[in-house]
């Protein structure tokens, strides 16, 4: 994460954070490895998320959408 970034997400004022990353997934197995690590995420810390989403896109593509409210 950039500098920049990091010090807007620590203003001490109440935000929505959202993230969104594509992965470029070549086979299955890394469309499995995405999911599996997403579902650790939310089994680990489900508490800290408004709203979570992940998407299977045409050309291979795992899209990820996270909302944090802080």
């Amino acid at each position: 994460m950039s500098h920049i970034l990091k010090e807007l997400k620590h203003a001490n004022l109440p935000k929505r954070i959202d993230t969104t990353i594509e992965y470029k997934c070549k086979t299955d197995e890394d469309k499995e490895a995405v999911y599996s690590m997403l579902h650790d995420m939310l089994e680990n810390h489900l508490e800290e998320f408004a709203k979570v989403t992940y998407d299977l896109e045409p050309d291979n593509v795992v899209k990820v959408e996270v909302i944090e409210n802080r």
